[in-house]
C-alpha cells in the first residue's frame, strides 16, 4: 500500500517531480561547488602554515674535488639543520629542472629552443615552523664556512626577513579562514533553501491527497502508514537531484581540465585520481546526510500536517 501510493504521488505530481529535480539539482551542483572550494581553501591554508622558509641556491663548480667539497658541505648542513628538527628540502641540479618543468613546463621547452643548458643551480628549500627555528637556521647557514658554496646569502637575510614572513602567511590564514567560514555560510544557506523547496512540494503533493488522507485517518491508519509514501517521495526527490549534480559537476570538471591543461598544464582528474578516498568519502557523506536531513525535517513537517486534518 506504501508503495502503491507513492507511485500514485509520482503520477499525481508529475509536472512538479521533474521541476523540483531540475531546480534541487543544480542546487546541490551549487552545494557540491562549495564544498569543493572549502576543501580547496582548507587545504591551502594548512599549506600556507608550512610557508614559512628560505631557498638557498649553492654554487656550481668545474673541478671533481670542488664539486665534492660542495656536496659534502651540503650534506653537513642538511644534517645539522635536520638534528635541530627543521625540514630540510634539497634538490639536485637535475632535479630541480624537472620540478620546474612540471610547473612551468613552456619555459623549459623555451631552454631547450635555443640551446640553453640548465640554468637552475642545485637548490635548498628550508622550512622553519616558529621565530626560534627561523633563528636556528640564520645561526647554522650563516656558518663562514658554507659562505663558499652560497650564491644567494645576501639576499636572504634582512632585519625583519622572518616578521615579513610571518605577516604574510598570518593574512592569508586569516583571508582563507574567512573564505572557509563565508562558504560554510553560503553552504547552510543552500541547504535550507533545499529543504525548504522539499518541503514546499510536499506541502502540495500532501494536500493534492487531502480527501485520501482523511480517509486514511478514519480507518485508523497509523502517522507512519501516511507519512510513508511521502517520505519516500522526499527521498526520492533528493537523491535523484545528487546524482544529477554529479553529471553536471562531471561535465563542468571536462570543460575546466581543458583549459588547466592548456594553461597551467594541471590535469584536474590526475589530482582527483591522487585525491580519490577523500572524494569518495565526501560523496558518501553527502548521500548520506542529505537524504537524513530532508527526512528528518519531512517527518517533522508531515506531521504537523497530519494533526490539522
Amino acid at each position: 500500500m506504501i508503495f502503491k501510493n507513492f507511485i500514485r504521488i509520482l503520477k499525481v505530481n508529475v509536472f512538479y517531480t521533474f521541476a523540483t529535480v531540475f531546480l534541487l539539482s543544480f542546487l546541490v551542483f551549487f552545494l557540491n561547488i562549495l564544498f569543493s572550494l572549502t576543501a580547496w581553501v582548507y587545504s591551502f591554508s594548512q599549506d600556507a602554515r608550512n610557508k614559512l622558509g628560505i631557498y638557498l641556491y649553492f654554487k656550481e663548480w668545474d673541478k671533481p674535488e670542488d664539486i665534492q667539497k660542495t656536496y659534502e658541505l651540503i650534506i653537513d648542513m642538511k644534517t645539522r639543520l635536520e638534528n635541530n628538527w627543521i625540514k630540510v628540502i634539497y634538490l639536485s641540479k637535475e632535479k630541480a629542472i624537472k620540478t620546474l618543468s612540471k610547473r612551468l613546463p613552456k619555459i623549459i621547452q623555451n631552454f631547450e629552443k635555443y640551446g640553453i643548458k640548465n640554468p637552475i643551480p642545485p637548490t635548498m628549500y628550508i622550512i622553519f615552523k616558529s621565530e626560534n627555528q627561523y633563528k636556528i637556521v640564520r645561526k647554522i647557514v650563516t656558518d663562514p664556512k658554507y659562505s663558499s658554496i652560497i650564491l644567494n646569502i645576501s639576499d636572504i637575510w634582512t632585519e625583519n626577513s622572518y616578521k615579513k614572513q610571518e605577516q604574510i602567511v598570518s593574512k592569508t590564514i586569516e583571508f582563507t579562514n574567512f573564505l572557509v567560514k563565508f562558504y560554510v555560510f553560503l553552504s547552510v544557506v543552500l541547504v535550507l533553501i533545499i529543504l525548504w523547496f522539499i518541503m514546499l512540494i510536499l506541502k502540495l503533493s500532501f494536500y493534492n491527497f487531502y480527501a485520501q488522507i482523511e480517509v486514511e485517518k478514519l480507518i485508523w491508519f497509523s502517522y507512519f502508514q501516511i507519512k510513508a509514501p511521502f517520505l519516500l517521495y522526499s527521498l526520492f526527490l533528493i537523491l535523484i537531484s545528487a546524482l544529477i549534480s554529479y553529471g553536471y559537476f562531471y561535465i563542468l570538471l571536462h570543460y575546466l581540465n581543458d583549459y588547466f591543461l592548456s594553461v597551467f598544464s594541471v590535469n584536474l582528474f590526475e589530482l582527483i585520481k591522487q585525491n580519490i578516498y577523500y572524494i569518495k568519502i565526501g560523496i558518501l557523506s553527502e548521500l548520506i546526510a542529505l537524504p537524513f536531513v530532508s527526512l528528518l525535517i519531512s517527518n517533522i513537517f508531515l506531521d504537523r500536517l497530519i494533526k490539522k486534518i
